[in-house]
């Protein structure tokens, strides 16, 4: 009892302190967002495009024109242990961004250049269109793997929307598996204060308001992209609209 009292006079002027840090920490951030920095300034590798011009992409003509399927619960299976390691099959990578995960890309680029039985494929882009040629893309990479082949799929921008394409990971999944490979989904996060400071040094405008920021979520905006996004809001539904079928609150 005697030491908590000691201790107790000092609980504010430390808590103070923190708070003063961390402001500092994100001034020093934020600041000079205008001029261009080592990170947004790369070389044109496909490995690596995290705020760089959009790449070259061929789109299938038609705009989101396939079929949507709903998922199947039986597929919500555990892993065969007795299977594993497998020796061939997919590596599907969720690229979210401000997490780091152009590092991943290019370490899984480099094992493409550096193992033979490795391929890489993406098709990203952030407009509409791109998901219905990254969904005719894959659909391709899943089929004909050799027993000891490794495909390495990138998935950013708007290539996929968990959302509402959901159940093409889980018809790509039993197609990988019915070879005997395994598919594979893998992504990147970090912590969310730092997730946060990196969209706004490199997506964000940082002098938003408040309203500007969430007037997404209102009801009558359901068909509107947020301004900026958790990683949450890229697992659940990437960069596209929190509410694109109008679902009440009882038939969520």
């Amino acid at each position: 009892m005697q030491r908590r009292k000691i201790l107790s006079p000092y609980f504010p002027l430390l808590a103070w302190g923190l708070v003063t840090f961390s402001s500092y920490r994100i001034f020093l951030s934020t600041r000079d967002l205008s001029k261009p920095t080592s990170s947004s300034i790369r070389s044109a590798n496909i490995y690596e495009a995290e705020f760089l011009p959009q790449q070259e992409v061929s789109l299938a003509s038609q705009n989101a024109s396939y079929p949507r399927v709903p998922p199947i619960l039986s597929n919500l299976r555990t892993i065969d242990e007795s299977k594993l390691p497998y020796q061939c099959g997919i590596i599907f990578f969720y690229h979210i961004a401000c997490t780091g995960g152009s590092s991943i890309n290019r370490w899984l680029g480099k094992e493409k250049d550096n193992n033979e039985n490795v391929t890489y494929w993406t098709k990203w882009g952030r407009h509409d269109g791109v998901e219905a040629g990254f969904i005719e893309g894959v659909n391709e990479k899943v089929q004909n793997i050799d027993p000891r082949e490794w495909r390495i799929v990138h998935a950013h921008g708007y290539s996929f929307f968990p959302n509402t394409s959901e159940p093409y990971l889980y018809r790509w999944r039993e197609e990988v598996e019915r070879q005997g490979c395994g598919f594979v989904v893998t992504t990147m996060l970090r912590d969310a204060v730092g997730h946060t400071i990196s969209q706004s040094k490199g997506m964000i405008n940082p002098n938003l308001t408040l309203d500007e920021w969430i007037t997404h979520l209102e009801p009558e905006n359901r068909q509107e992209r947020g301004i900026w996004n958790t990683q949450i809001d890229y697992l659940l539904y990437n960069r596209g609209p929190r509410n694109e079928f109008n679902a009440t609150k009882e038939e969520k």
